[in-house]
């Protein structure tokens, strides 16, 4: 195969295959739709290149513009995916102002004074400053693991990237004339190869962040009651460990709060379950709001299973004691219906 085809080819393969793993993300988590933009944003750009190399019927003046504009539209998708992943709100003007910009200069350059060089610097001006601005949204965000960081890196490569080794390739080895042997300019070569790797580098870091997120959700259910949203017993254990470890180191004082509902069971019987839920999500709402973000709340009645398995063995050795063939019951604690204690620690 001809090498200029198979480098030509590379960025296409890569790009669809990405974007075919980010749709198969988002199908499993319809609820982060910042997936199905990545998708989107890598899919464009496989036609983008693939119509660099190869020129549709309409002639190769419309066919450029259209490979930039696919090129423009995932850029778009992109950088507005990686902010949205982090909570920060979309700089929409700003993705606007700097990719417009770019394709506008492209299109002067292309049909007002035609002038491959400067359409070149147009279009890679635009999409640097665009990286640039990605960086400068990242640069505030915190606690979202080392993603953010990583990202924030490679969006200021990439800025670079665009514009540095642009500048030093067209001072080098320009002006480009035409497109004669434009395809197997330094230029070309090196644009190539570099969105490859931080096209890579980005699709990982961000397939990270995806797992990172589902690890956090998982972890969220197995640590939370579903119906107050409070800590569960074991979500509790483990935040009040740490929280007393810390009180300890600093010397802080500690205190421990033990609540429970009052005839929760005739509130249940008389007004229903669904009133019953509305109460304890509320006070739960409330006990939460009392221990802030330097304690912790939790749902912790559900007995333990170490002392759940010895009065289940207790029941078991009576049953076999009084003649086996029978049925017994551990009256240790009373047989109503109970609901866990809210727990507060701060």
């Amino acid at each position: 195969m001809d090498t200029g085809l198979l480098i030509a080819l590379l960025n296409p393969t890569i790009a669809l295959a990405l974007g075919a793993a980010f749709l198969v993300l988002w199908f499993h988590q319809r609820h982060r739709p910042y997936l199905a933009v990545l998708a989107a944003s890598y899919c464009l750009s496989a036609p983008g290149f693939l119509f660099q190399y190869f020129t549709l019927p309409v002639g190769m003046v419309l066919t450029k513009l259209v490979s930039n504009i696919c090129f423009t539209a995932a850029a778009c998708c992109l950088s507005s995916a990686i902010v949205a992943r982090y909570g920060r709100r979309v700089p929409y003007i700003g993705i606007a102002l700097t990719t417009g910009g770019g394709l506008a200069a492209f299109s002067w350059f292309m049909f007002v004074q035609p002038d491959l060089t400067w359409r070149i610097l147009s279009m890679n001006f635009g999409f640097g400053a665009l990286s640039l601005l990605v960086a400068a949204e990242l640069r505030t965000v915190r606690g979202n693991g080392p993603t953010e960081k990583i990202l924030f890196v490679l969006s200021l490569l990439s800025g670079l990237n665009f514009v540095v080794r642009t500048l030093i390739v067209v001072i080098a080895h320009g002006p480009f004339p035409s497109y004669d042997g434009f395809y197997g300019s330094s230029y070309w070569t090196t644009a190539l190869l570099s969105h490859a790797l931080l096209s890579l580098l980005i699709a990982l870091s961000l397939f990270s962040a995806a797992a990172l997120d589902v690890m956090k959700a998982l972890k969220a259910e197995t640590h939370t009651d579903p119906l107050s949203g409070l800590l569960n017993r074991r979500g509790f254990e483990e935040r009040a460990a740490l929280l007393l470890d810390q009180c300890a180191k600093a010397k802080f004082p500690v205190a421990m709060v033990l609540a429970d509902l009052d005839h929760f069971k005739a509130l249940n019987d008389r007004h229903g379950h669904a009133v019953g839920d509305r109460v304890i999500a509320d006070f739960a709402a409330k006990l939460s709001f009392a221990t802030g973000t330097r304690g912790a709340a939790g749902r912790i009645g559900d007995e333990g299973l170490a002392p759940l398995l010895r009065r289940a063995d207790d029941a078991l050795y009576k049953a076999k004691k009084n003649g086996r063939d029978s049925v017994r019951l551990s009256y240790e604690r009373p047989e109503t219906v109970f609901v866990p204690e809210p727990a507060g620690v701060g």
